[in-house]
């Protein structure tokens, strides 16, 4: 009898999560809400369930007699999975890991318990306590949900007045109906993905982002490995990583956490991080590529408990990186160029689903509102930059308001 895989979610990334496991030869479960999702026609069985609800989820399971739970890029059903492995002694991270990830008051929590760089931080539920919290702090601050996804209702804000203009926006977008405000810094942004199997910990991708030129939001126009770090500054962030990581509590599966280099004391700050694989298909294309092995279906065999051993599993060696775009609110009218990029040696992917004739693009708002990403992969950096900048010169995009829309900056 085929073994059950539950997959919470039916998204692009978990689309991805499917189709390895129907290839795998597993019987997939997916758990989620309604919706035109890519996901469910990889799906055996499927339940119309909110995938934050703990306990309906664990009735499924139990119910399914699941082998494994997993889930990649996603950080909305990492507590959901802590709770179901740990009730039915899956492998996967305990409930109470699991949350540290999904929280960030909870991080910062950590961060100072164990002694490693912190931002300045406070949670508030009202806009009292929020104001209180940023006069504390000293303006300008970040003000975000304490759990969720995708920068959504993620703000810097630079007084008082901007603050009040964006509390409710914020409160909306979180789950907990708490939201953090932050110390504001600036410099360079770093990721590292990394994998645990058993208790112990490697950083396999470390990669660099750029962000679009774009008022008090931070959203990623490129990503690159390698990085412009130095040999000692790279040892000292994985060092840092890796000590993060083993304190959270992380025993099985991928992580993917964000830093900031602050460049007026030189150290690392943790700005964000996840219990699961890199989004924006860093997970299921970039590393990979870098690193040489298929990630998802690595995934996948841990969930299902089978025998693995860290050291199988190689760091990076090649050159990764992807490249977004925007476009001004508007319809599209033509596109020219995608095919030439997608015929391109170092081109490994093209999400371009949201590229079509007469399609209506919103404004930029939030990670989510970004176009491609179009996924490179190359032997160096130098080829990695040559075919960033002939992408550029090769996508044009109409709309009903400009002859050329691609906005790369």
């Amino acid at each position: 009898m085929a073994k059950k895989i539950l997959v919470p979610g039916a998204g692009i990334g978990q689309e991805i999560v499917l189709i390895k496991a129907k290839e795998m030869g597993l019987t997939t479960i997916v758990v989620s809400p309604k919706g035109d999702y890519p996901g469910f026609k990889y799906a055996d069985i499927i339940y119309y369930e909110n995938v934050r609800n703990e306990g309906k989820v664990l009735e499924i399971a139990r119910k399914e007699n699941i082998d494994g739970i997993v889930s990649d890029q996603n950080d909305i059903p990492v507590e959901t999975m802590g709770y179901v492995a740990e009730k039915l002694n899956l492998t996967g991270n305990d409930y109470t890991t699991s949350r540290i990830y999904c929280r960030k008051d909870l991080m910062r929590e950590k961060c100072n318990d164990i002694g490693v760089p912190s931002l300045a931080y406070g949670s508030a539920i009202d806009l009292e306590g929020t104001l209180k919290i940023a006069r504390e702090i000293g303006y300008p601050v970040m003000c975000k949900p304490t759990d969720n996804q995708s920068s959504k209702g993620v703000f810097k804000v630079n007084n008082e007045d901007e603050l009040n203009k964006v509390f409710d926006e914020v409160l909306s977008y979180a789950f907990s109906g708490e939201i953090i405000v932050e110390q504001f810094l600036e410099g360079k942004e770093l990721l590292i993905d990394g994998l645990a199997i058993r208790g112990e910990y490697k950083g396999l991708l470390l990669t660099e982002n750029f962000n679009f030129d774009l008022k008090d939001v931070f959203i990623p126009k490129v990503k690159k490995y390698p990085t412009s770090l130095s040999d000692d500054e790279v040892r000292e962030l994985k060092s840092i990583d890796e000590k993060i990581n083993i304190s959270f509590g992380v025993t099985n599966g991928r992580t993917h956490n964000e830093y900031l280099l602050n460049p007026h004391d030189g150290k690392f700050y943790l700005i964000d991080a996840a219990a699961r694989g890199g989004g924006t298909f860093i997970s299921s294309h970039l590393l990979p590529y870098a690193c040489g092995f298929d990630s998802t279906e690595m995934q996948i065999r841990l969930a299902l408990g089978e025998p693995m051993d860290i050291s199988d599993y190689p760091t990076a060696s090649k050159a990764v990186g992807y490249i977004c775009f925007y476009l001004e609110e508007g319809e599209i009218m033509h596109i020219e160029g995608m095919d030439k990029i997608k015929e391109m040696d170092s081109v490994i992917g093209v999400h371009d689903v949201n590229l079509r004739v007469g399609e209506r693009i919103k404004g930029m708002t939030d990670k989510s509102n970004k176009l491609g990403p179009v996924l490179l992969g190359c032997d160096t950096l130098q080829e990695l930059n040559r075919a960033i900048e002939t992408i550029k010169n090769t996508l044009v995009i109409t709309t009903d308001k400009r002859s050329n829309a691609v906005i790369w900056e």
